[in-house]
């Protein structure tokens, strides 16, 4: 068995990486077990897993382990294995964070973190940190809101009964989905429909400025300086609600003109 080879059917791939990242650990002693197909693999550092004989006579025709002194032990070319497949995880999970609000993000297939990435020419900036958190909370609230389109069958709708009245998925969703939903509503509303597209295409539904320019028949370069002044616009909408002045408010109290005591 090779590298590419582990994906066949012979052998299941979650089995022997499970041998593999065991043997990395320490060499193990072979012992048989009650089952004639399995073999014991006893480490003094691991522990004991019992392994099929067809896992380990394929993990040792392709030169993954070796037997050393009685002892089962990991090759370099197991080593180099393991670090190649590590190495290809963190390539995939190390653009993916978690933002301000909570939501997982792929900073890799987002295009407004494209944008507020450093320029390596100039070393600044296109887009501002509050116009990126503006975006960001945007993109928070429709993901929570489930506003984002089913890509796959509801075969659920097809075979729920609802009695005549009842209300459909509105009445599914949490109270916390309906209150994304509205700031989501409010915050589109604030940037206007001339930019609020714009806003939707780029930061919820994650597409290209170019894209976005060939579906409007924008010019060149036009859908960046769009989208900055619509994240400028919802960034002030969310300041705006976080201000709020109590000592302006109206003091409401009940009672008769002569509630006070006289002195």
């Amino acid at each position: 068995m090779t590298k590419q080879g582990l994906g066949s059917n012979s052998v299941d791939q979650h089995v022997v990486l499970r041998v593999l990242r065991f043997l990395l650990k320490s060499a193990a002693l072979p012992e048989t077990s009650t089952d004639q197909q399995r073999w014991l693999l006893v480490s003094e550092q691991g522990g004991t897993i019992a392994c099929d004989k067809l896992v380990l006579e394929a993990l040792k025709c392709s030169a993954f382990i070796k037997m050393q002194s009685g002892k089962v032990v990991l090759s370099v070319v197991g080593r180099e294995f393991l670090q190649e497949l590590k190495r290809a995880a963190n390539s995939v999970y190390k653009d993916v964070a978690v933002n301000s609000a909570g939501i997982a993000v792929n900073h890799a297939e987002s295009p407004l973190a494209l944008l507020y990435r450093k320029n390596k020419q100039t070393g600044q900036r296109f887009l501002s940190d509050e116009e990126f958190q503006a975006g960001e909370r945007l993109r928070a609230d429709f993901t929570r809101g489930n506003m984002l389109p089913r890509i796959t069958a509801n075969w659920e709708a097809g075979v729920t009964k609802r009695s005549r009245g009842e209300q459909g998925a509105q009445a599914e969703l949490s109270d916390h989905a309906l209150d994304c939903r509205d700031r989501v509503e409010k915050a589109l509303k604030a940037v206007g429909p001339e930019l609020s597209g714009v806003l939707l295409d780029i930061c919820c539904f994650l597409k290209g400025l170019e894209l976005v320019e060939r579906e409007r028949s924008w010019p060149a370069r036009s859908a960046k300086m769009m989208l900055k002044t619509g994240l400028s616009i919802l960034h002030r909408h969310y300041t705006a609600g976080r201000k709020t002045d109590k000592s302006e408010a109206p003091v409401y109290h009940w009672g008769t003109p002569d509630f006070r005591p006289s002195l």
